[in-house]
């Protein structure tokens, strides 16, 4: 089925795969995160397909190859597939390719890949890559692959380098997908979102939960997702609800003061009372606030809670109106992500 976001045609199969867009610059990746690199190489392939008058086509994949490659070794994402044609689209292509990826697919050579997907059907005329892309069963295909075959196939290739950024502690690193995983996996929200160009952000829905949060005074929206977890601890982030944007004290732990034995997200929205259960919302890390701790009881986390709240008020207390509204009737929770809305401007120099 075609499907139209905006002004950019979403597609799903190479039948579908519109003849105005051929002869296009072509980005491909699995664009997990979106990152800083990710976002370099978007930008690169958007510049040169106005520049170029010709159109822009990004291809990527649901689920990642890795969940069918390696089954028993489960890989949470670092967004939903939703997250991600929506992070997407703020490059602006002109057609965006989602490939179901199945082992069928897998196994497709390089060299296949290459004249059957992007010649034959995509035609493309220039091909937009990080410098560590790989393609092809076994991944067999690399960017020296897309230039050796340069010639034959009639693309250029543009190779964008590996992009660099500076952590909390001043290191410099190579910005990647499975750096971030591991940022995000010890409870570094900040350097993530140095890699990320924004906060990590997990997109769930609202279950109910225990209820003691309630009773405590500190009722909490207990979110189920599949994304990949924060390390247990007690994090300063924002909740967004309906298009608006709230703080929040994020726990992301097994409630050890309970005796709890699985791992929950639950967050507390400041000035927040409605009753939003099977509702979508996202929830986003700006910094670590503390470890978790088993309490003595109810009364000592109440008061750990209360301490918490006081430090997430007292960042936003230059910001008075901490309840931003995101989109007018849209419900596009990512719309939220304010750094998202500079990409674009990024990309045209703005």
């Amino acid at each position: 089925m075609l499907h139209i976001l905006s002004d950019m045609l979403l597609i799903h199969d190479a039948k579908e795969f519109p003849v105005a867009a051929k002869g296009a610059v072509l980005c491909v990746g699995n664009f997990d995160g979106v990152h800083l690199g990710h976002q370099r190489m978007l930008c690169e392939g958007k510049r040169l397909a106005r520049e170029r008058n010709l159109k822009f086509v990004v291809m990527t994949f649901d689920p990642h190859p890795m969940r069918i490659l390696r089954p028993l070794q489960p890989r949470q994402p670092l967004m939903t597939a939703t997250q991600r044609l929506e992070t997407l689209q703020e490059f602006e292509p002109d057609a965006l390719w989602l490939v179901k990826t199945d082992q069928a697919f897998l196994n497709i050579t390089a060299e296949e890949f290459m004249r059957t997907i992007m010649v034959n059907t995509i035609e493309a005329k220039v091909v937009v890559e990080g410098s560590n892309f790989t393609f092809g069963q076994g991944a067999e295909g690399t960017v020296n692959t897309l230039r050796d075959k340069a010639p034959q196939l009639g693309w250029e290739v543009v190779i964008i380098p590996t992009q660099q950024a500076v952590l909390q502690d001043l290191s410099l690193v190579d910005v990647s997908s499975s750096l971030i995983r591991w940022l995000i996996s010890h409870g570094r929200v900040s350097d993530a979102h140095r890699l990320m160009g924004r906060f990590y952000s997990l997109r769930g829905f609202v279950a109910h939960g225990a209820g003691r949060g309630k009773i405590m005074g500190y009722p909490t929206l207990n979110i189920q997702s599949e994304q990949l977890l924060p390390a247990h601890g007690v994090y300063a982030g924002k909740a967004i609800i309906t298009g608006q944007s709230y703080p929040a004290a994020i726990s992301v732990g097994s409630n050890p003061t309970f005796n709890g034995t699985h791992t929950t997200v639950e967050a507390f929205v400041l000035d927040f009372s409605d009753s939003v259960y099977e509702q979508q919302v996202d929830v986003q890390f700006t910094s670590w606030l503390r470890d978790q701790h088993k309490f003595s009881g109810p009364d000592a986390l109440v008061t750990q809670i209360q301490r918490d709240v006081e430090q997430i008020r007292q960042r936003v207390a230059d910001r008075p109106n901490h309840r931003e509204h995101l989109g007018s009737g849209s419900g596009n929770p990512s719309a939220a992500n304010e750094t998202i809305t500079s990409i674009g401007k990024e990309c045209d120099g703005r």
